[in-house]
């Protein structure tokens, strides 16, 4: 099995916009349902969105979720929230979370 490291993560982010969308939706997956329903971070769980990010990237998950698409403004703002959650994401793709 492939150990993911951060840096790579990162470089999938900033190449393919699928991997931006992949890895929105995964956290997105992660977020408590409280959290997707209210569309921010009330759980300090280290699993999921920021306060900050919370409402727009849950919205852009919804929003993908609906019409399996992100605008090209939409994927612009994921990709530079989403190089913030290599982290995460590199623990989940590594099966540490």
């Amino acid at each position: 099995m492939k150990v993911w490291k951060k840096e790579e993560i990162k470089d999938l982010i900033e190449n393919r916009n699928d991997a931006v969308i992949r890895g929105m939706l995964r956290i997105y997956d992660l977020q408590t349902e409280s959290e997707k329903v209210f569309g921010d971070t009330h759980e300090n769980n280290g699993i999921g969105f920021s306060g900050v990010d919370g409402e727009i990237m849950s919205s852009f998950s919804e929003f993908y979720n609906k019409t399996g698409f992100l605008t090209f403004k939409q994927i612009k703002i994921a990709r530079k929230k989403m190089l913030k959650y290599a982290g995460q994401l590199t623990k989940i793709s590594n099966k540490e979370l």
